[in-house]
């Protein structure tokens, strides 16, 4: 549905102890965190694994696997969260392909007996700033 807006435009940026950028969640509705059903990241072609990915919403950092319990908090569709990838070093300056998988549950929409689990691709080449 807002595809495009899953990984933010300019938003990659690397440090010596890592990379991040920005993620927003495509739907047209606010979601608490626990609908989060995962995040995929492959850089340049590379999987990122999920121990080096965190994710910061509202100041607060997460794993992906802290989000289940979490329906009081809630993601707004005007906020964007802050991926945040563990790499020593970081990423070299110049441009890098992100591949960004976002899964989410819609939790009032069934299909088949299911609640519906919506996984949105998003691929961008973004610039890192900064320098490893």
């Amino acid at each position: 549905m807002l595809t495009d807006r899953v990984i933010g435009d300019d938003s990659l940026r690397s440090d010596a102890a890592g990379f991040s950028f920005d993620l927003r969640i495509p739907w047209y509705r606010s979601l608490p965190l626990s609908c989060v059903e995962g995040v995929e990241v492959a850089v340049d072609g590379n999987s990122i694994a999920d121990d080096d990915l965190v994710i910061v919403f509202n100041d607060r950092t997460y794993a992906v696997g802290d989000l289940p319990p979490l329906y009081e908090e809630w993601w707004q569709v005007t906020d964007a969260a802050r991926v945040t990838i563990a790499r020593s070093g970081g990423l070299e300056p110049g441009p890098h392909q992100l591949d960004v998988t976002l899964s989410v549950r819609i939790p009032y929409i069934i299909e088949a007996g299911r609640r519906l689990v919506m996984r949105e691709r998003c691929v961008k080449t973004l610039t890192a700033d900064g320098a490893p």
